[in-house]
């Protein structure tokens, strides 16, 4: 039975920790020894290699059965508190001393961000409906609010149960950076769009940075004195830097000439997606996880001249699912192992600060007691609610599970699924010269089907 991946790492802002995510379940890992500090399930012991069973600071309580899987999560400023959300819309705000639960608060909607604001008083989430929220971070139902102590106006709205809707996208929220200084939100959807705006008060509407021509996946402030630069990425197979408070478009990192790839066809549906980033602290690099590929790229940032250039492809076992640098400036990276029979492979490795050598060391307890046995390996790594195809992203998901299934079952050339239905949020098909539109839009053409999600 294979074991379930690691879908997120993140690094702790002021310890030598790192948290990751599997399924419903969290771990907190010393990025020093590679020690198990927390866990939510009770780790197996047993010995693998000569590796002694490690101990375990914490271990589960009552309060922290988790019911669903966490999509997303954020350290406070001082890294004392941690917020998750997972599919079941429910938010916890974790104390990551004792490791405890401290609350729980049921979301509107399922959230694709979340990030604190300066002085952790606040999370602010960004959710698949495109609404984003100031919520004070001591839930109000569980603990008494507390006010903010800063002199913005964030506080406003607590006697509203702590819960204060602050702007709104027309399409999917894919994800939202506070700027240092707390004094704007920069949000990205959907359809292309970035949108810097004021904080708390994000009807006001500082400018947009536009140019990408698919959806934008992820966003992050560059690290830099002056803090004045954003990078982002985006289901159009480049990577682009802005002057945000301008709106200017600064550079556009091609992925594909960075890779070695073809240009893509005119007329594909959907491209090369950029997943996430990971911004190093203790040197300007940044990690780009990029859909569907086993190679990681490691890009230099140089803020006098305004400009990414390509330091390092890092060649992974498998396709990755997250990654982060440490306050070492080691990187960690999760992977979905690889399903051939006899080959194994670790689920997260470590490369070290200096040459991003592997640090097997520091991985070690992690992939030996880390994770748990699954059936099934579920989707893990799949865009198609973003992408805007001429067919349902379902019936393409249902599609691809059907001739998977077959394949397994001994049937390599099983067809896909006929039945296509068409999105409601799908491009329109050109009208053919000389046919009706109803025939016309009867013949949707099939598209790829990726592999990574923003639910």
């Amino acid at each position: 039975m294979p074991l379930l991946p690691f879908s997120h790492i993140i690094h702790h802002p002021t310890k030598d920790i790192v948290v990751l995510s599997f399924g419903e379940h969290l771990q907190a890992v010393d990025t020093k020894s590679g020690v198990i500090l927390a866990s939510t399930i009770a780790l197996e012991e047993r010995e693998a290699n000569g590796l002694e069973v490690q101990p375990l600071t914490n271990t589960p309580d009552e309060a922290q059965n988790n019911k669903a899987r966490v999509q997303v999560m954020a350290f406070s400023p001082d890294g004392a508190f941690l917020a998750t959300a997972a599919d079941d819309k429910i938010m916890k705000i974790w104390d990551t001393e004792s490791w405890k639960v401290l609350g729980t608060r049921t979301l509107v909607r399922r959230s694709n961000a979340l990030h604190f604001n300066n002085s952790g008083s606040h999370v602010v989430t960004a959710d698949k409906f495109g609404d984003i929220y100031n919520m004070v971070r001591d839930i109000p139902d569980v603990v008494a609010p507390v006010k903010s102590t800063e002199t913005t106006e964030d506080a406003e709205g607590d006697e509203d149960e702590g819960e204060q809707p602050i702007l709104g996208h027309v399409s999917m929220a894919t994800d939202l950076v506070l700027t240092p200084d707390n004094k704007y939100v920069i949000t990205s959807d959907r359809d292309e769009h970035i949108r810097v705006s004021q904080y708390p008060k994000g009807h006001n509407i500082e400018t947009y940075c536009l140019g990408h021509t698919s959806f934008v996946t992820t966003i992050r402030i560059l690290p830099g004195a002056s803090h004045k630069y954003l990078i982002s990425g985006a289901g159009d197979a480049t990577i682009r830097v802005w002057e945000y408070m301008q709106g200017r478009e600064v550079q556009t990192f091609n992925i594909r000439e960075a890779l070695g790839m073809p240009p893509a066809e005119a007329d594909a549906e959907d491209d090369v997606t950029v997943f996430s980033f990971a911004i190093c602290p203790t040197k300007n690099h940044i990690a780009a996880i990029i859909e569907k590929e086993s190679r990681l790229l490691i890009l230099q940032w140089n803020e006098a001249e305004a400009k990414l250039e390509l330091f390092k492809i890092l060649e992974l076992e498998g396709k990755p699912l997250s990654a982060d640098y440490d306050r070492s400036g080691n990187l960690w990276t999760s992977i979905v192992p690889s399903e051939e029979e006899g080959k194994s492979t670790s689920l997260v490795s470590v490369y070290d600060n200096s040459n991003y050598a592997i640090q097997e060391d520091l991985a070690k307890y992690v992939n030996t007691f880390g994770s748990r046995t699954v059936g099934t390996l579920p989707d893990l790594i799949f865009t198609e609610e973003l992408r805007k195809h001429t067919t349902d992203w379902r019936e393409l998901k249902k599609a691809r599970e059907e001739k998977e299934a077959a394949r397994l079952a001994g049937d390599p050339d099983a067809p896909l699924s006929k039945k296509r239905r068409k999105n409601k949020n799908s491009r329109k098909i050109p009208e053919q010269q000389g046919a009706s539109s109803t025939a016309a839009s009867s013949e949707p053409s099939a598209a790829a089907s990726p592999d990574v999600a923003m639910e």
